[in-house]
């Protein structure tokens, strides 16, 4: 989340985008919910989270990744305790490490576009795209490994001794569709958005 140095604060347009995000990040699931297993397999709330940290930064993309699964869950049942505490890391980590990894990533692309010599060559602007992509990548690598250890960590505490790792592998399983659509969409809608508001 970008802040206005010169007055400190944060601005309006990335509370606006934040606040709209999160509550994307509300009404996504209840939507594919209406599909059979659709909130499994599409991953519907993570697809706000992805695009503000992408977009936004670490700081919004931590907090639409925390609150929509806690507003979600305040408002519709859903997710569920067992769901939501490692649902909430989850979020929180994609957010956080997409908004973290992406300039990251850019100014080590931008580096070696100058050293090649690409850089100067018109209509070479693949390097934030690919930042993106990576950043994307690394970012549902590391949540989906925070999912697993929080279950295994929540599970006993809720009495659910059997097999933690096996139902936090299978909650994540039917998930990869949702990967996929995440991989071959977010990039576009990220280069889409930042086009429009560079208008």
């Amino acid at each position: 989340m970008t802040r206005d140095r010169s007055a400190g604060r944060v601005p309006t347009g990335t509370l606006t985008g934040t606040a709209l995000l999160l509550a994307l990040g509300v009404v996504l699931p209840i939507v594919f919910h209406t599909i059979p297993l659709g909130g499994r397999i599409f991953l519907p709330m993570h697809l706000p989270t992805f695009i503000a940290g992408l977009i936004l930064g670490p700081v919004a993309g931590l907090v639409v990744g925390v609150g929509s699964p806690i507003v979600s869950g305040l408002l519709t049942g859903r997710p569920t305790v067992f769901y939501m505490v490692p649902m909430v890391f989850e979020l929180a980590t994609y957010g956080l490490v997409a908004g973290l990894l992406r300039p990251r990533f850019e100014a080590m692309l931008g580096r070696r576009a100058r050293a090649s010599g690409r850089a100067e060559r018109p209509g070479v602007k693949t390097s934030r795209l690919a930042a993106v992509s990576m950043a994307l990548v690394c970012a549902m690598l590391a949540g989906r490994i925070v999912w697993i250890a929080v279950v295994v960590w929540f599970a006993p505490v809720l009495g659910l001794t059997a097999r933690p790792v096996a139902m936090a592998l299978g909650a994540l399983g039917a998930g990869w569709i949702g990967m996929i659509i995440q991989l071959a969409l977010i990039p576009a809608i990220v280069r889409a958005i930042e086009r429009t508001r560079k208008t």
